[in-house]
């Protein structure tokens, strides 16, 4: 893949993923603005995530006929449109049903994203540009959260959608002009899904992705509202502040090929990065923002570990069915949000903090146990 076509992907993916957490930040500003609960506020993620975790698979089958430029344009059209209704609406029922069309769209751009990467890169370089497109997520994702907190600090929570919008229709633009990836054209098989899930290495790497954005998602979408019962005083810049620790995200993601060297294959790098990312936990416990900084640092660290060796392992596994393969990897990534963004909330509402961490750290024991036997068998 050259450097034009590369720079558009990235380019796409920091704006995608930039919409999908904007409004993360301001959750907390929502609620007070629409009078609602802090679990009513949390829906603008949880609604978005759940589409995302039923859909990729259907833009998976889609993609085996379909070319990957031709659904990226469309689905890049109605996120942007999403943004400006956004901007403008005063009706939180309506904020809602755009994150819902947005949680349709945006897999179709992820799906098709890495489709694309799988079909215009040799395998031996797969592992590479996937490295530089979870890097790209994770800018995205960051950017999304940080400057939606700083825009809201020194404006208000509707600018940053406006600037998305516009920020999207010129990635439309430059997708337009990307060359076309050819689709793999043949008979649509339908069991394809079932075929690659049973195979054990492709099922447990789903299982443990799932299991690593559950947590992720979990630990995001409330530690706004963690960083409010520290200091009531927090500010939507502090909020957007504490995501920083994404940057260990992009040093970590770029890094992926040593890393899997360093442990001896991908599966021991998946390991490491869940262990890496259970431990983290631990510094979210004590009562200190400060603390509570330092361990985002640790937290994205283990976390970017394990996608981006994950990301690439599947693809470098697969010899066919691409489109799927990868839509089935983005459906299990966002079931574990989807869920992650609902189920740590209840435990933390009813109970506490702790016990929210502790419910994490059970459910993220347990796929590392799941996980060193799939390596056992697999040696």
């Amino acid at each position: 893949m050259d450097k034009s076509r590369l720079a558009i992907i990235i380019f796409t993916t920091i704006l995608t993923f930039s919409a999908l957490y904007a409004p993360q930040p301001v959750q907390p500003i929502i609620m007070e603005y629409f009078n609602i609960s802090q679990s009513q506020s949390a829906l603008l993620t949880t609604v978005t995530m759940f589409p995302l975790s039923i859909s990729p698979i259907f833009y998976g089958y889609m993609l085996e006929s379909v070319s990957s430029k031709k659904m990226l344009l469309v689905s890049l059209i109605v996120i942007a449109i999403c943004q400006f209704i956004f901007f403008l609406s005063d009706s939180f029922n309506l904020l809602l049903v755009l994150r819902v069309i947005e949680g349709l769209a945006i897999p179709a751009v992820l799906t098709g994203i890495m489709t694309y990467i799988a079909r215009m890169t040799t395998k031996d370089n797969v592992q590479k540009i996937m490295a530089i497109y979870i890097s790209s997520t994770i800018i995205g994702g960051f950017s999304g959260r940080f400057f939606s907190g700083l825009i809201s600090y020194y404006t208000n929570w509707r600018t940053v959608f406006f600037i998305l919008g516009v920020s999207l229709l010129g990635a439309v633009i430059m997708i337009w002009r990307l060359g076309s990836s050819k689709a793999e054209v043949h008979k649509l098989d339908l069991k394809a899904a079932a075929v690659i899930l049973r195979k054990r290495s492709f099922f447990v790497t789903y299982m443990m992705v799932f299991s690593m954005f559950f947590m992720f998602t979990g630990v995001m979408n409330f530690i706004p509202y963690r960083l409010r019962e520290i200091d009531p005083s927090s500010s939507a810049m502090l909020i957007g502040v504490i995501y920083t620790g994404y940057i260990m995200g992009i040093v970590t993601s770029l890094n992926s090929l040593k890393l899997i060297r360093i442990f001896r294959g991908e599966v021991n790098a998946i390991l490491a990065g869940l262990t890496i990312f259970l431990m983290a936990l631990v510094l979210f416990i004590p009562v200190n923002i400060y603390i509570l900084f330092f361990g985002m640092f640790v937290f994205c660290a283990g976390m970017f570990m394990t996608h981006t060796v994950a990301s690439g392992y599947i693809n470098k596994m697969a010899d066919e069915n691409k489109g799927v393969t990868n839509g089935l990897y983005v459906s299990f990534y966002y079931c574990g949000g989807t869920l992650g963004s609902i189920l740590p909330g209840v435990v933390y509402e009813n109970y506490n903090w702790n016990m929210f961490l502790v419910f994490l750290g059970i459910m993220m024991f347990s796929t590392i146990l799941l996980g060193r036997l799939h390596l056992r068998q697999s040696d």
